[in-house]
């Protein structure tokens, strides 16, 4: 009894309830890059899809933010009872940039993210030409949004994978962290991978997108977590790409966002 009586007081006096994604009104996506070689016939096509399960349209304002310039802004709206799905061609975004979306909704919504990669210029016909020769093929990931930021996050699957001659694949891992707000965010990194634990600092700048290429931090072929921590609430996630061991084309990538966790406030 006593137990009940404290979980109804934290939920009403500090506010600890759980969140519901539907009823968020700001949704983080903040893994897309753009890609379109002409020459090389590599490209990758990025989409955005919002779920709008109630009576009215949702009007969206999207803004994206990108690692080298100040954010760009743009409108969308999502059709009720629906999926809306929309992409880069009809973006403020140009090949060869990587960014991030915030996406403010005048609606409850859901928000997913997917990428598709080909070795074909993003020709999806039965003829595409390609210049790899394993033949045309695609990689695709896809993640559901953020809907907090947070001073600090988590990610329990940590491994760069590089065993010339052992294996037939190697893998990189990123870590992105948006820092939408108008004051840089300074963040340690601790890697946890059961010996001592060892911190790595980055600042991200005001209203930017921070790529970290973990294959020049991390120990390799071996598992390991990441805690992040800051003075300034971020959103943060991770990336990992798969390659043949003697080629830089990608087999395959998956992008999961980190765990936050939240601090309540009275």
């Amino acid at each position: 009894m006593k137990t009940h009586i404290l979980l109804i007081l934290c939920f009403v006096v500090i506010g600890c309830k759980p969140k519901d994604p539907l009823q968020q009104a700001t949704h983080y996506l903040i893994d897309y890059e753009y890609i379109l070689d002409r020459e090389a016939l590599v490209g990758t096509m990025g989409h955005l899809v919002v779920l709008n399960p109630g009576p009215r349209v949702a009007n969206l304002n999207v803004t994206a933010f990108f690692e080298d310039r100040e954010p760009a802004r743009f409108n969308l709206k999502a059709a009720p009872g629906a999926s809306t799905e929309s992409n880069f061609e009809n973006w403020p975004v140009q090949p060869g940039a990587r960014f991030a979306l915030r996406v403010e909704s005048s609606e409850p919504v859901v928000c997913q993210a997917t990428v598709g990669w080909t070795n074909t210029g993003n020709n999806y016909k039965p003829d595409a030409p390609t210049r790899s020769p394993r033949g045309i093929r695609e990689a695709a990931k896809s993640y559901m949004s953020l809907t907090t930021l947070a001073k600090h996050w988590y990610v329990a699957d940590g491994i760069v994978i590089n065993m010339p001659g052992q294996l037939w694949i190697r893998e990189s891992e990123w870590a992105l962290v948006l820092n939408p707000s108008d004051e840089p965010a300074l963040m340690t990194m601790t890697l946890l991978d059961g010996t001592k634990p060892r911190d790595h600092g980055i600042e991200i700048p005001a209203r930017r997108l921070r790529r970290v290429f973990m294959d020049e931090i991390a120990p390799h072929n071996r598992h390991y977590g990441v805690r992040f921590s800051g003075n300034r609430p971020v959103a943060a996630q991770w990336l990992r790409a798969v390659y043949w061991h003697d080629s830089t084309e990608v087999m395959a990538f998956w992008s999961v966002p980190c765990v936050p966790l939240v601090e309540s406030t009275r």
